[in-house]
Order: structure tokens, then C-alpha cells, then sequence
């Protein structure tokens, strides 16, 4: 269970996923819009099948990268009034699906069907002059249709309630509350991990651990700053789900929520710092990372691919809450630099498919913070130390202070003057 404290008291093993290599075979060739499109598969084809109107089709599938795609001209030739009106202008691909408009960015995992914002696992991209669909789009919205509820991934569990499920009803303005210079703002924390899942390792440490110290630091100086609230997911060494934290931060109509992390490496000389927002993983180390914090402790990590985590954010337009969180990790990333200087280089601020932020996102801006590496000697002595914890927390504590201002710059109304 999270536990609230608004009202009272203050596995690592993922290899690599290099580049699949893979035989190229020609094994069509069509136009999409006046652009040539080959068809390119493994040797032998793999396939995935979708149900159209009562009747099965067959698609070939290509790897060029670490998960399975289609080629959306396979799919638009095949599909015939499912999937039709295809264009495509730059890096964006148009059609009508089921009888809705539906558009797709290359290298950018949000798509949009009508009215909804959806998210993929893995991003749409051009190779070879062609435009490749990812495969779960056939395997789920191609067989089945606009999804009625958030889907989870294959041989996963449906959380029985989710913030993503479009049967809830639409949230207000993503900034309602936020606005008001006199309402005090609900800062969710969520200490990541805990109980039987402890983290990533240092050399005589739990993430779990140390996360929660620094956790607990932010809540008593949030507690004792003007006009913010701090609430808790986890005040002792307990297991919660994600889904349960992200419901927790919602249910307590948060503003803000800040999920703490630390960090660790197979290289002893990794170090720093870095804030996340929700997005699909840059880079092969940020996906690494987010497989590893996506599953719950029971899970085998060696079962997983990066096309197991599939992120669907069904209903709901986001775009409000994910410009402003990537804006507070800004806010985020420079306080902790000012603090670390000459201590531990800066990462940076990315994108990173993180579930606990999945949910999180329906209501308020919703960030990482990836306090250092455990696996170095010299960043988990600094992130074990009182001195490290307090200096990690106060710059968190800062930029959220400094975030609500120019929030407020923003968007609140400036005062009348008088005459």
C-alpha cells in the first residue's frame, strides 16, 4: 500500500540490444504517393497477421532495428478500406483508419487517431525510402480496432484500474488548479523501488535505500516551504507497484510529480546525473534502463525485448503535461548542477519510457531524477552521505519552487492595477 503523508509526519541484468543483423530480402515492390517502397524481410520472412473484415492477412516483417515493423505500404495495398487515403509529407504519413483520421511522425512513438493520443512502444521511422510501421500497430489497432481500453503488453496483465483508460473521463484543463497563485500545489515523491525489489546494487548499498533517505529529505523541505504540499508513495521499505504509485499521485489531484531513481552501470567509471521525461528511449543505455525499472521484481529480465513494453496512451491529449515536464526537468537538471559542479558530470535531460510516468501524466507534469551511480565508489559514498542526500534534495526543492514561478509567470492572470 503507498502511504500518504500530506496529512501527518515528516535487477540489473539487461544485455545490450545491439543492432539486428539481418539478411535482406526483396520481396515487393509498390509506390506509396509517388515514392518507391521496397519491401525488406528477414530470410526467412517473419509474419504477423491481422483480421480484417473476416478475413486473415498476412504481413512480412523487417528488423532493421531492435523490434519488428511493417511497411505501411504493405499495409495500405492489403488493407484496402481499413487502412486507406495514405500520404505522406516530410516525416508525417496520413490516412483514414476505421473511418478516423490517423497520423504518424517518423522516429516519434505518439500517433494520433481521431481524437486520441496514443503512444507506441517503439516509433515509426523512414529506411530505404519507405515508411515502417512498428508490428504491434497491425497485431493491436489493425485486428482490433481502436482500442476500447488501454492495452498492456502481450501475455501481461490489464491493470484492473488504470489512469490511462479512457473509460475515465476526460481530465479538465491540464493546468486547472496549477494557476492559482493562492492554492498550495501537491508535490507527489515517489521513491523508486522498495521491499523485495531493491534496485539497482552498489558495492555496500540498495537504490531502494538511498532513494527513499533522499525522498524523505525533499518532503521535510517542501514541507517547510509556503504553498506546497508533499505527499509520499512510500515512507518505509515496502513494495509498490507502479500502477499503484501513479494512481496514488492522481488521486491525490498532485501538480507535480518527482519519482527518484539512482543509478548504475557494468562500467565502475560511470557517473552523473540526469532527469527524464516520458518519451520513447534515444539511445540504446535509455532503453536498457527503462526495461530494467519497468518490471516488478518477479519478472525474469532475460524474457524481456524493448517491444515488451508497450505504452499506450489511449483517450487522453497529453500535450499540455508532456511540454511541461520536459520544461521541469530543465528546472530539475540545472538546480542539481549547481549543487554537483566539479562533482559528477551532467547527463543531461531525456526521454525515457518509463511506466510509473505513464499514469502519472494524466493529471500533471511528471519527472525521473536519476541521482547518480551507485556503481561507482566515489557517487554512492556522496549519495550514502548526509551531506550528498540533503545538497540532492534542497536542489530538487529549489527547482520546484523555481518551476512554480514560472509556471505562474505564464499562465496565472497578472493582477489589475488600480487607478
Amino acid at each position: 500500500m503507498a502511504v500518504d503523508e500530506g496529512a501527518g509526519g515528516g535487477r540489473d541484468r539487461v544485455g545490450a540490444q545491439g543492432r539486428i543483423a539481418v539478411a535482406t530480402v526483396v520481396v515487393a515492390q509498390t509506390v506509396l504517393c509517388g515514392i518507391p517502397v521496397r519491401i525488406d524481410a528477414q530470410a526467412p520472412p517473419d509474419t504477423v497477421q491481422a483480421e480484417v473484415s473476416g478475413r486473415t492477412v498476412s504481413f512480412p516483417v523487417a528488423r532493421h532495428r531492435a523490434y519488428p515493423v511493417v511497411a505501411a505500404a504493405d499495409l495500405a495495398l492489403a488493407l484496402e478500406t481499413a487502412l486507406d487515403g495514405v500520404t505522406r509529407n516530410g516525416v508525417f504519413l496520413r490516412a483514414r483508419f476505421h473511418g478516423e483520421e490517423v497520423a504518424f511522425e517518423a522516429e516519434s512513438p505518439f500517433f494520433r487517431h481521431g481524437g486520441r493520443a496514443v503512444q507506441l512502444a517503439n516509433p515509426p521511422y523512414e529506411e530505404g525510402g519507405a515508411f515502417w510501421l512498428p508490428a504491434e500497430f497491425v497485431t493491436r489497432w489493425v485486428s482490433e480496432g481502436p482500442p476500447p481500453v488501454a492495452a498492456a503488453a502481450e501475455g501481461s496483465p490489464v491493470p484492473a484500474s488504470t489512469p490511462a483508460s479512457p473509460s475515465s473521463p476526460p481530465p479538465p484543463d491540464p493546468l486547472p488548479a496549477r494557476v492559482d497563485p493562492t492554492a498550495p500545489w501537491r508535490v507527489i515523491i515517489d521513491p523508486g523501488h522498495g521491499g523485495r525489489d531493491p534496485g539497482t546494487l552498489g558495492s555496500g548499498s540498495y537504490e531502494k535505500d538511498v532513494v527513499l533517505a533522499i525522498a524523505r529529505r525533499l518532503y521535510d523541505e517542501l514541507d517547510g516551504r509556503e504553498m506546497f504540499e508533499p505527499h509520499m508513495t512510500r515512507t518505509t521499505d515496502v513494495y509498490v507497484d507502479l500502477d499503484e504509485r501513479s494512481q496514488f499521485a492522481v488521486d491525490r489531484a498532485g501538480d507535480l510529480f518527482v519519482s527518484i531513481h539512482a543509478n548504475a552501470a557494468g562500467d565502475e567509471r560511470a557517473r552523473g546525473f540526469e532527469t527524464i521525461f516520458l518519451g520513447q528511449a534515444r539511445s540504446e543505455e535509455a532503453r536498457e534502463v527503462a526495461l530494467r525499472e519497468n518490471r516488478g521484481p518477479e519478472v525474469d529480465d532475460a524474457a524481456g525485448s524493448p517491444s515488451d513494453v508497450q505504452f499506450i496512451l489511449a483517450g487522453i491529449d497529453r500535450t499540455e503535461n508532456l511540454a511541461e515536464s520536459r520544461l521541469f526537468a530543465g528546472f530539475v537538471q540545472n538546480s542539481i548542477r549547481r549543487v554537483r559542479r566539479g562533482g559528477s558530470p551532467d547527463r543531461g535531460v531525456i526521454q525515457g519510457p518509463w511506466w510509473v510516468l505513464l499514469g502519472a501524466l494524466v493529471r500533471m507534469p511528471s519527472v525521473i531524477v536519476e541521482v547518480g551511480f551507485l556503481s561507482n565508489d566515489e557517487e554512492e559514498r556522496y549519495l550514502n552521505g548526509v551531506e550528498g542526500q540533503e545538497a540532492i534534495a534542497r536542489a530538487i526543492a529549489d527547482a520546484v519552487v523555481a518551476y512554480r514561478a514560472d509556471l505562474l509567470r505564464r499562465y496565472a492572470p497578472a493582477p489589475e492595477s488600480g487607478c
